[in-house]
């Protein structure tokens, strides 16, 4: 007979199941059944990340191809160094190819689909990248060149440099046309452009080259001019008439036409505006207002250039600071439709301002040849580098 001690409410707790640790609680208790934090790491754990970087970074390049140059809020991931469009692909391929030596290496679905993605977003991004392979098949022109030509952003006009100086470096490259931009001074760090008046330091310093200005814009040649004229927003500024301010806002673009030997050759000095202002705060709208304001600014400019080349039965040489990298889909018309004379030089990366952004282009158009190319520092004057051409007819 089961014998029990009463209280009058059923056994003691001498017949309850003995006392012990007590199990935790709450969603991770129970192994077998995880919760939901157990499970999200379970989950994370799984995930191959090199695997999802790479077509992450594919569709970020088929969005960059699709967008850049034709939505403004672009500029903003377009200011990526152009580099970056070879070396993140390359990079994924090495880890994929490493990660196979690994003893818990993931499948070889996974390795080559990774390896597949990089070197699609390689191949994608391969116009972006700013790498100039042209280089490597080029052929120099024989002989004598009949045309050399200086493009330079001279970044206001050559700041405090000695004016003695600044001139002798510009008439040190002995060129026969010279594609001078920034003929402004500024005040207030920059932010208020003001003319410059040294047209008789100009022809002082370039005795028989004829000199035409039109806003910053600043084309010297010492040959036959045969006519000169803005070109897009600037065909409609009165030269001489309309306020300094107005010229300087719109006249972007000038085209000269010079005689060469027995030919008329059109020459495209350029400066295409900034598209965003570093020195404005993120933060608030107005940059952004900036952004969007000189977006139009420059859309403009591009239209009106290829407008007039498209109507330009001449052999043609457009150059100039573009504000514009390789990665930026402004530019995708003018190099689609002309040559690029960098093809003519011997660096496979002709940065001309800073040591990642090529800013600063020439292309050419028609039967004219480009015969060299390179980058000159111009002894440190400007924070562009200038572009040192010649060419053959």
């Amino acid at each position: 007979m089961t014998e029990y001690l009463t209280t009058g409410r059923g056994p003691t707790a001498a017949a309850r199941p003995p006392a012990g640790p007590q199990r935790p609680s709450g969603p991770d208790a129970d192994p077998d059944r995880p919760g939901p934090i157990r499970r999200t790491a379970r989950l994370l754990g799984r995930v191959r990340w090199l695997w999802a970087a790479t077509w992450f970074w594919l569709a970020l390049t088929l969005i960059h191809l699709v967008l850049s140059g034709r939505w403004w809020p672009m500029l903003i991931p377009d200011l990526a160094p152009p580099l970056v469009y070879t070396a993140v692909p390359l990079l994924l391929v090495a880890a994929a190819v490493v990660g196979r030596l690994r003893r818990a290496a993931p499948p070889h679905r996974v390795t080559w689909t990774t390896v597949a993605g990089a070197v699609v977003a390689l191949v994608l991004g391969w116009n972006s990248s700013g790498v100039q392979w042209g280089v490597l098949f080029h052929d120099s022109a024989s002989g004598t060149p009949d045309l050399r030509v200086v493009s330079w952003n001279t970044r206001f006009w050559g700041g405090d440099t000695d004016r003695a100086v600044f001139y002798r470096t510009i008439r040190e490259r002995r060129a026969d046309v010279y594609l001078l931009q920034e003929y402004i001074t500024t005040h207030d760090n920059g932010a208020t452009a003001e003319p410059v008046d040294e047209l008789a330091q100009l022809r002082k310093n370039f005795p028989g080259y004829h000199i035409i200005v039109r806003g910053e814009l600043v084309t010297l040649s010492r040959l036959p001019v045969v006519s000169a004229h803005s070109v897009g927003p600037g065909a409609g500024v009165e030269h001489g008439q309309a306020p300094w301010q107005t010229e300087f806002d719109r006249e972007k673009v000038l085209r000269t036409d010079v005689r060469v030997g027995g030919h008329t050759v059109s020459l495209y000095n350029v400066h295409v505006p900034v598209q965003i202002n570093m020195g404005v705060s993120p933060l608030g709208s107005r940059l952004y207002r900036m952004m969007h304001a000189n977006e139009r600014a420059r859309k403009a400019q591009f239209e009106g250039l290829t407008d007039d080349l498209r109507a330009n039965a001449l052999p043609t040489v457009v150059a100039g600071d573009f504000n514009t990298s390789p990665v930026m889909g402004d530019l995708r018309t003018l190099r689609g439709r002309m040559r690029d004379a960098a093809d003519a030089g011997d660096s496979l990366f002709p940065a001309s301002w800073g040591h990642l952004w090529r800013l600063d282009w020439a292309f050419l158009s028609g039967s004219i040849a480009a015969d060299h190319y390179r980058i000159d520092p111009m002894d440190g004057i400007s924070d562009h580098r200038a572009q040192i051409m010649s060419f053959t007819l």
